[in-house]
């Protein structure tokens, strides 16, 4: 049973107790503030290195296949450098966007301790329920916030809309772990959280990874005849909030209308500059594909040749991350990410209770890193970095 249990007296915590609740609040801020989230970060990353205690895990899973995929990826990223036309600036900032990577095994170290794990979850729900309030808030004409994005209130749609469905599917998997009074309140979330990602979120990415989480639960959580009916039934349900929201109305409409105008050869809309961008980093792997054109490459010749003149020359990723990849590693780095994926998969295969959690992270992030560049992202990356770290900490559970 997965609870949250302070200890009554302060002054008996342990290092180990300290670097719990940090973790904790650090999933607390990861989806409420940039700044707040790289501040305790830093400092919960501190803390774990410090702490005697963690050193033989960390030393085990650096030993890890998954690990030692994760730095591989980033010499890549970091040798990519010498090839790359990119200037000091633009190959540093690139860098820094993947040494989230070598944070993975100190994290799931430091996530071996339960109570790490039990503050890392709740922590995150607690930070989801303010996103729902302010949100709804916003949404209903009780505040008047000027940096809103189609419900996105601390972070931008998609990655509010990504984290939100991940909140619904949570709160579904703990209720199915609960007993008591407990399984209300996980009840009553899932609901807030389904709300917010229907009614007031305008992404389309919260739609699908929705959809995708709680099919995988479905096959989690039932047999297959009842998760075929369960899916079944959801689907109708699925029709049902559609024609009951304006906001998912909106949006679905937006895509398809943004389709037809590509087929026209209509091209500068949302979805079509998508496409367009994806296009454009397809011709750069084929100027390099198996070195790619080097680290931030994509960034640096994006702005030189102003391919889509309709967006403008500045644009730092395709939005797709394995495009992105493509066009800057290569077929070196494209198959290094694949491997890594890979390794995540088999060591999420070999844990026990949080098997079913690491999937919720790992599927949505496979499929949403077509669209988007997730790993690449601040928001998302931290999050999938976080939460796989929080899964993989099962594996030596102290």
């Amino acid at each position: 049973m997965i609870s949250v249990a302070l200890k009554s007296n302060w002054r008996s915590w342990s290092s180990q107790s300290w670097v719990a609740l940090l973790l904790g609040i650090t999933l607390f801020a990861l989806p409420l503030s940039s700044s707040a989230k790289s501040i305790f970060v830093v400092i919960s990353l501190g803390s774990i290195l410090f702490t005697p205690a963690y050193r033989p895990v960390l030393l085990a899973m650096i030993a890890k296949p998954w690990c030692q995929a994760a730095f591989a990826l980033f010499f890549i990223a970091v040798l990519a450098c010498i090839w790359s036309p990119a200037d000091f600036h633009e190959k540093s900032m690139a860098v820094e966007k993947y040494s989230k990577l070598l944070y993975l095994p100190i994290l799931a170290a430091a996530f071996t301790d339960s109570r790490a794990r039990n503050f890392g979850l709740h922590g995150f729900l607690l930070a989801m329920v303010v996103t729902c309030f302010v949100s709804i808030l916003w949404f209903y004409g009780y505040l008047s916030l000027s940096e809103v994005e189609g419900g996105g209130v601390f972070r931008n749609r998609i990655m509010t809309g990504f984290m939100m469905a991940f909140a619904a599917y949570l709160s579904s998997f703990l209720f199915t772990q609960q007993l008591g009074k407990n399984k209300l309140i996980y009840a009553l979330l899932t609901l807030l959280f389904t709300y917010h990602v229907f009614f007031i979120n305008e992404g389309r990415t919260g739609y699908v990874v929705y959809f995708i989480l709680m099919v995988l639960l479905m096959l989690q959580t039932f047999s297959w005849r009842q998760a075929i009916l369960g899916i079944a039934l959801g689907c109708s349900l699925f029709g049902f909030v559609y024609y009951q929201s304006p906001v998912m109305q909106g949006a679905i409409h937006k895509a398809i209308n943004d389709c037809r105008m590509y087929s026209k050869n209509e091209k500068d809309t949302n979805i079509g500059f998508r496409l367009q961008f994806h296009d454009y980093a397809y011709t750069l792997f084929k100027r390099s594909p198996w070195l790619g054109n080097g680290t931030a490459g994509f960034t640096h010749t994006f702005h030189l040749e102003n391919p889509i003149p309709g967006r403008g020359d500045k644009l730092l990723e395709p939005h797709s991350q394995y495009w992105l990849i493509a066009s800057e590693f290569g077929l070196l780095g494209f198959v290094s990410f694949l491997s890594f994926l890979g390794c995540l998969i088999i060591a999420s295969l070999q844990l026990k209770t949080l098997k079913p959690l690491a999937f919720a992270v790992l599927l949505p992030f496979i499929a949403g890193c077509w669209s988007d560049s997730l790993l690449f992202y601040s928001g998302t990356g931290y999050f999938f970095i976080f939460f796989m770290a929080l899964c993989l900490g099962e594996e030596a559970d102290v």
